[in-house]
């Protein structure tokens, strides 16, 4: 392991004052991340860390040396960006953050497009509907639905997504199809995210809301849809989600004139004075995809 090496891992435990985290995080053996440690603090003749069984924590030591050694990865970081663009060549890994069903509806689909232009980019794709704290996780971005709340995250705006409501053929013809709000008094309103076995929903619509029956409440997009294709009731979620069901027949669009409010789509990124030219070049590439798949308006 090169000195560059060690002084990123030092880095990494100084950040999270775990060797084990470090170690689960970077995919490496503890043995080999306690080794470069012990191999820094014998060469410099230092001690770097107060360790216990509990914790781990910079000595005096440590906490002079660790601004040098971040501003000298920086530098790094900075020099091989400027090589790698002016050779058109891009490397390294991304840690990116999505809702799952973007992932596997929207941007798996499409990256072999992406390895097709970028070969030696290495992706770390995790499904989640968080606003994950970037910088303690070591993700790169987020692509995130909805309004976004106060935050230091940079916000690229992609959008806003169509949205839809829809019921099963099967539901549909057992309940009849509503035409106008006042039809929903006879129908069923799946609820997201609300409390389990919860007897009413909320109908939104751009001016308003109607209240529903409801007898099935979910927390994830994948149950949304399963249970509106199981006929228990009607959703309303971004078109992108149930694109490929619509057309298929499986599910059936309704009340078309009473849609909710589209919801913004971002792709979020750590407020950073320098952002590595791969993170660049895949929100971009990832921006076009989201745009062209996803339905957006502006």
């Amino acid at each position: 392991m090169d000195r560059l090496q060690q002084f990123f891992i030092f880095t990494e435990v100084a950040k999270r004052q775990s060797f084990s985290e470090v170690a689960n995080q970077l995919d490496l053996p503890r043995s080999t991340v306690t080794s470069a440690i012990q191999q820094l603090e014998t060469h410099y003749g230092v001690r770097l860390f107060h360790r216990t069984t509990r914790k781990v924590s910079l000595t005096q030591d440590g906490q002079r040396i660790l601004p040098e050694c971040q501003n000298l990865l920086f530098d790094y970081e900075q020099l091989e960006q400027l090589i790698q663009t002016q050779k058109q060549h891009y490397r390294g890994t991304l840690k990116i953050s999505m809702p799952s069903r973007i992932v596997h509806q929207v941007i798996i689909p499409e990256l072999s497009d992406f390895y097709s232009r970028y070969p030696d980019i290495h992706l770390q794709l995790h499904s989640s509907d968080d606003i994950t704290d970037l910088i303690e996780k070591g993700i790169d971005c987020v692509v995130r639905v909805g309004q976004l709340n106060n935050s230091s995250l940079i916000a690229k705006f992609v959008g806003n997504l169509i949205m839809v409501n829809c019921a099963s053929a099967d539901y549909l013809e057992q309940y009849g199809i509503p035409e106008q709000l006042e039809d929903l008094s006879q129908h069923k309103l799946i609820n997201y995210a609300g409390a389990v076995g919860e007897k009413q929903g909320v109908f939104l619509y751009q001016d308003g809301a109607v209240m529903m029956d409801s007898a099935l409440s979910v927390n994830n997009t994948e149950a949304y849809i399963a249970a509106a294709s199981a006929g228990l009731g009607i959703i309303q979620l971004p078109y992108y989600d149930v694109q490929d069901k619509i057309e298929q027949g499986t599910l059936v669009e309704v009340l078309s004139t009473y849609t909710a409010q589209s919801l913004p789509l971002n792709i979020l990124y750590p407020n950073r004075s320098y952002i590595p030219k791969r993170l660049e070049i895949f929100m971009e590439w990832a921006r076009d995809v989201l745009y062209k798949k996803c339905i957006v308006i502006f």
